[in-house]
């Protein structure tokens, strides 16, 4: 029988034998879980009640993303990120709080204005502070500002963006930034105190590879086990050893929406809703959330489920999140579309974070 580097390590620390570390092992340096209650699906209100339960369930983040619209309309929701991200760190003790993601294009936020923004929230909560940036979606920036750069432009205007908002968080006196899409004269008078984690969301080899030079970490949405194992590590690796930095230790983020019901029914139902996560236009030139609705009641329901964790047990989220744990991933978020997310913290507090964290180990974050 054929064992991954991970099983070996169980079953050596299960037999009390030591964790021997060889050539060629995935990271075996723990795992981080986070979540995102997703306030484009379920009310802000209710989220902000509901993020101390997530915490207390072990959650080691909590994630929001940064949406203008959501992913459709009947139980859509709206709401500010950097509020939001300000009541999830006034109501949580402990927990990681980020942005995931935030667009620093210069399109709806600038990287200087989000790079002040994510500081503050650093100074007032001091190593509890997150932020993963990347290239936006059209249902955000084209339309509440009506423009929608190529994806090349989008690319270097994140890149440029990482830079000019580490630079706002390092400097120590005045700069000027002349690039090629920011023209920026800035100082940040008070720094965070401890550094802050800077992510980038990469759903391919190239944007995988700047997140490895430039970033601590990268995170995908939505592609299977294989793609980071085969794909988007390589890549990312690749990316922070350039760099001269040690990949071992840094974030590698599985994005995986999930639903979670007793009723298996009632967890496809969650699901079916966001049946236009699945559709390529949407993240493109699709925008009105209506439409991309009504382009989800196309999608199979077998589709859902291989793109989803559509769970209705313990056993079936534990399930899901070790293929990504496995394929080298060492945080797993979960991005809750559950028709009642009031029972979301019980099944991961009773079954599956003590099983996972057992299991692998908590990640301990290293400098890279």
């Amino acid at each position: 029988m054929y064992l991954t580097n991970a099983a070996i390590r169980r079953i050596r620390l299960d037999s009390g034998q030591p964790d021997d570390r060889g050539e060629g092992s995935i990271d075996l340096a723990g795992v981080s879980f986070g979540i995102s209650p997703e306030c484009l699906c379920h009310d802000v209100r209710d989220n902000v009640r509901r993020v101390r339960d997530l915490e207390q369930a072990g959650f080691d983040y909590i994630w929001e993303g940064d949406h203008t619209l959501p992913w459709q309309h009947s139980s859509g929701h709206s709401s500010g990120i950097f509020t939001t991200l300000a009541a999830f760190l006034a109501n949580t003790d402990h927990a990681t709080v980020g942005g995931m993601v935030i667009p620093a294009l210069g399109i709806r936020h600038h990287p200087i204005d989000v790079a002040i923004e994510v500081a503050t929230q650093a100074l007032l909560y001091p190593g509890r502070v997150a932020l993963c940036v990347g290239t936006g979606e059209a249902m955000n920036e084209k339309t509440t500002t009506g423009m929608w750069p190529n994806l090349r432009e989008r690319i270097e205007r994140t890149v440029e963006g990482i830079e000019l908002i580490k630079k706002a968080w390092s400097s120590t006196d005045y700069f000027e930034h002349n690039g090629k899409h920011y023209k920026s004269f800035f100082y940040l008078y008070t720094k965070p105190v401890e550094p802050i984690p800077l992510l980038c969301a990469s759903q391919g080899p190239i944007m995988a590879r700047n997140a490895g030079r430039y970033t601590d970490g990268y995170v995908a949405v939505g592609v299977p086990p294989s793609h980071h194992r085969d794909v988007l590590i390589p890549a990312f690796e690749t990316g922070a050893r350039e760099a001269g930095k040690d990949p071992s230790w840094m974030m590698k983020c599985a994005w995986v929406s999930s639903s979670y019901h007793p009723s298996a029914e009632k967890a496809l139902d969650g699901a079916r809703v966001y049946g236009g996560l699945l559709i390529p236009e949407a993240y493109s030139y699709i925008q009105d959330p209506r439409v991309i609705e009504q382009r989800a009641l196309l999608v199979k329901d077998e589709a859902l489920r291989q793109a989803f964790c559509v769970a209705s047990s313990g056993e079936q989220i534990i399930e899901r999140f070790e293929a990504f744990i496995e394929a080298g991933c060492n945080h797993i978020l979960w991005a809750d579309m559950s028709p009642d997310p009031s029972l979301v913290a019980k099944v991961c507090a009773d079954e599956v974070l003590p099983y996972l964290k057992k299991k692998y180990g908590t990640r301990v974050p290293q400098p890279a």
